[in-house]
């Protein structure tokens, strides 16, 4: 059946090879050992080659601090001195730094090399040596850290020592030469200044002398005196004339002045008339008007009143047209001397132009005197400081640690390169020795042979070949051997049960079926034949998947749920035996050993006819053992074995601590694996 020979193959367990296994064995390991070995070699001695014969690289270190002079021109206004004193900048130590690694400084280095009798491979020396040599400025300081690199010691410290001169050398001679140039070109300015300030100096004192009084300040100028005199009259006359005209236009608009009110006359004339309408008006109060109109001194007063109206009123036309009159003449007075003045400024306007051009030409010259005047003190006074500052502006080199021969191999290191190599190689080996593996795989064996261990005869009943007891191998027959017991201790001893492996557990329950194979699973799981057979039907509990076993070890056992389905027919109650015949008689233990038999032999399995119910049971307790299980617990699962089976089983137990009964697996896997 295709389930039952997964179930084989799942169940197999090492077993020790015949013979022949063992020659197949030696030439498997053979064959490794061959693989590895010559992959082991062939990787490992050409890397210890190559690790060993590269020559040893050597490391110089030098380290120098730069702090190169200024020969810029600076002003000397005090923002620009106070800029001046900056601290250098990042840029300017990596500017030396690539100065100390170009070409031409080195190749005065490798020509110096050369002449202390240590010259260098190859036509390029320079090249050389920039391959050599590297430089890197230490972060955060003016501090430049050289370093050599090469095969020859003396080379390297004699190179970077050189380089350190050399670059201090060549940094004096650049200073000289760009501090004498600065020097010329500042005497060249002083002196180019001066000469310009003499002569604009001398034409402004021509101009003035030949223009007269420039200052528009004070009156040195006639025509600047007269058009300000003018100016002012235009100013008063323009203002008055305005004035006039709006006089003017006041009366003739008839506005305040145009009735004549300024005339005296008139006013004297007014006045009369308001007496005589006073006294005209006291006396109509007095008198009716029927008696105004009848009195003659009434209608004098009347006609009198009439007369001054009369007259008032041809004085105010005459006051009115003298008036006007002259206010015409005092506005065309006015515009006359606005006129007389305009003409005269005009006039004079042409002398007062030239004096304005000749006044900003020697404003422009007085300007341009004043700033070539300050340049030239400025480079008088940088000149000053240049010369005076000379030795501040000498640049500094200090050699902070000069470079020695080194003793030691800055690398490679031997001794990690061919830790690695042996490294590389082992895993090589091993990968060999798979990959050919892989290829060479041998069939599994179809059989598995069987041996036994012999054990004190702990087992409480008849010794092999009693009579009365079938199956228990004879003394001179091959037994299964129990894995981990002490042979030393049990040769002496008769042999004990056979234990049988989970692949034959397997066949022999698929050998059987129904009662049988429940049968066989009472024995499978510790049960003697006296205790299945004393079994009744309320011992078994199907529903829940439980067994109580009762006698003189009696117990509660966990049961697979296969054998839910394989109980036998049940007649009876509860009290009734479980294992019944067709009689319903309760089977005896003779009974239950015939089932096994024809189970072991209907299996095909080895000696089957040494197989017997203390074999199962052996079985059980023998898987138990094997997973630690506390022999105090025991006792709870197939009864209390006897001391001599203790001191056998103790052989098949672990070493360490014994684990207790809730963390074993009660049932073996082909119990189990059954009901999959």
């Amino acid at each position: 059946m295709p389930i039952l020979s997964s179930l084989r193959r799942s169940l197999e367990l090492d077993v020790t090879p015949d013979q022949d296994g063992v020659s197949q064995a030696r030439r498997i390991n053979q064959r490794r050992i061959r693989v590895f070995a010559t992959v082991f070699l062939l990787v490992l001695l050409p890397g210890l080659l190559w690790n060993f014969l590269r020559p040893a690289e050597y490391r110089a270190t030098t380290r120098v601090q730069i702090s190169p002079g200024s020969t810029e021109l600076r002003p000397a206004t005090p923002a620009v001195q106070v800029q001046a004193e900056r601290p250098r900048t990042a840029s300017e130590l990596l500017t030396q730094v690539q100065v100390l690694t170009s070409r031409p400084l080195l190749g005065k280095v490798a020509s110096a090399l050369e002449a202390a009798g240590l010259p260098l491979p190859g036509a390029d020396a320079a090249a050389r040596l920039r391959e050599m040599i590297t430089a890197e400025a230490v972060e955060g300081t003016e501090v430049v850290e050289l370093q050599a690199t090469g095969t020859q010691p003396e080379q390297l410290a004699a190179a970077l020592n050189k380089l350190v001169d050399i670059y201090r050398e060549d940094m004096k001679a650049s200073y000289g030469a760009v501090a004498g140039e600065s020097l010329a070109q500042a005497r060249q300015e002083v002196e180019r200044l001066a000469a310009t300030v003499l002569a604009r100096r001398q034409r402004v004192e021509a101009l003035r002398n030949a223009s007269g009084g420039l200052s528009p300040e004070r009156d040195e100028n006639e025509a600047v005196a007269r058009i300000k005199g003018l100016t002012a009259s235009l100013n008063v006359a323009t203002e008055k004339a305005a004035v006039a005209e709006a006089r003017l236009k006041a009366l003739k608009a008839g506005g305040k002045g145009a009735s004549g009110a300024e005339d005296p006359t008139l006013a004297n004339m007014e006045a009369r008339a308001s007496q005589l309408a006073e006294e005209i008006r006291q006396m109509e109060r007095t008198y009716t008007p029927d008696f105004m109109r009848m009195d003659p001194r009434a209608k004098q007063l009347q006609t009198r009143f009439a007369e001054m109206e009369r007259q008032i009123e041809a004085q105010r036309m005459t006051s009115r047209e003298n008036i006007l009159q002259a206010a015409q003449d005092d506005y065309a007075s006015a515009r006359a001397t606005v006129e007389r003045l305009q003409s005269e400024i005009r006039s004079q306007r042409g002398a007062v132009q030239d004096f304005s051009q000749r006044f900003t030409q020697a404003k422009t010259l007085e300007d341009d005197l004043a700033q070539i005047e300050r340049a030239s003190r400025e480079a008088q006074e940088r000149l000053a400081r240049l010369e005076a500052s000379e030795k501040s502006r000498l640049p500094a080199l200090s050699l902070v640690e000069a470079a020695s021969v080194p003793r030691k191999p800055f690398r490679p290191d031997y001794l990690l390169d061919g830790l690695i190599v042996l490294g590389v190689a082992f895993g090589l080996g091993l990968l060999a020795i798979w990959f050919v593996e892989l290829f060479n795989r041998q069939p599994q064996a179809a059989a598995q042979a069987s041996t036994t261990v012999i054990m004190p005869q702990p087992w409480g009943g008849p010794s092999p070949g009693a009579p009365g007891v079938a199956g228990l191998a004879a003394p001179g027959r091959d037994a299964p051997v129990l894995a981990g017991a002490a042979p030393g201790l049990l040769a002496a001893h008769s042999r004990p049960p056979r234990e049988l492996s989970q692949e034959e557990v397997v066949d022999l329950l698929a050998a059987s079926s129904g009662e049988g194979r429940f049968v066989l699973g009472l024995l499978l799981m510790g049960l003697t034949t006296e205790e299945a057979a004393a079994l009744n039907q309320g011992d078994f509990d199907a529903a829940d998947g439980w067994l109580k076993v009762v006698g003189s070890s009696p117990r509660r056992l966990e049961t697979p749920a296969w054998m839910a389905g394989c109980r036998p027919s049940a007649i009876g109650g509860s009290e009734a035996p479980l294992l019944q015949d067709a009689a319903g008689a309760r089977l005896q233990p003779a009974d239950i050993q015939s089932i096994l038999a024809c189970a072991a032999f209907d299996a095909g399995l080895s000696s089957a006819g040494s197989i017997d119910a203390e074999v199962l049971r052996h079985t059980c307790i023998a898987w138990l053992v094997r997973q630690g299980l506390r022999f105090s617990e025991l006792g709870g699962l197939v009864g209390r074995p006897s001391p001599e089976a203790l001191a056998a089983y103790a052989g098949l137990a672990p070493e360490g601590a014994k684990l207790p009964a809730t963390e074993i697996d009660p049932l073996m896997p082909a119990l189990r694996a059954m009901g999959a």
